[in-house]
């Protein structure tokens, strides 16, 4: 394995980091929506001083990512502030469908739900390539996580991820997390979220 370097990400990374969030988070939501909308996402991720995103590369290749953001409200906010009439159009197929639709907005709106005590930090997104798993990347990456929410001055910081995605709820165990709750982004599916204190 040759050295793997981790580094904030540029607009040049978004369709690789599109591309990865497509292939590896397919239970996701956001994925089903296609990578024209997926690279708007992250490049307003990249580009808004509330969010952000490292990459772990391995010669020069993007292998893996995580995003954060110091509030995911205001992060929506600024994607449709930014994005609203090119994510219209490319959304537009796919409000044919009510579920579809639905779903989009309980996407965007499930930050107005006020959950007990909360941090309005999150971690948005991680991922690595299947060809790397195994290694330590994701902890790596992850530790990056934390200490970019610490140089932000963030001292709490929450995810949400479905219920069902064992791996994954063990994996956030693992780094430290604690099961604070249990909510509904979306109609009859279960969500975790788990909290750590910085």
């Amino acid at each position: 394995m040759n050295i793997i370097n981790l580094r904030k990400a540029t607009l040049q990374d978004c369709e690789k980091i599109a591309d990865l969030h497509k292939d590896y988070i397919q239970s996701g939501f956001l994925s089903t929506l296609g990578v024209p909308l997926l690279r708007l996402l992250y490049h307003t991720i990249i580009n808004s001083n509330n969010t952000f995103c490292i990459v772990a590369e391995e010669d020069k290749e993007v292998i893996g990512f995580v995003s954060g953001t110091g509030d995911i409200k205001s992060t929506y906010k600024h994607f449709l502030r930014r994005n609203f009439l090119k994510a219209s159009i490319v959304l537009f197929p796919k409000f044919i469908s009510i579920k579809t639709a639905r779903r989009i907005f309980e996407t965007l709106f499930y930050p107005v739900k006020k959950e007990q005590n909360l941090p309005a930090p999150e971690l948005l997104s991680i991922v690595v390539d299947k060809n790397y798993q195994g290694q330590g990347i994701s902890q790596k990456i992850f530790k990056e996580l934390i200490e970019e929410f610490r140089r932000r001055g963030i001292t709490q910081f929450k995810v949400v991820v479905g219920s069902q995605l064992i791996p994954a709820c063990r994996f956030y165990e693992k780094m430290g997390g604690k099961l604070h709750s249990e909510i509904e982004v979306h109609k009859d599916e279960k969500s975790r979220v788990y909290v750590w204190e910085l």
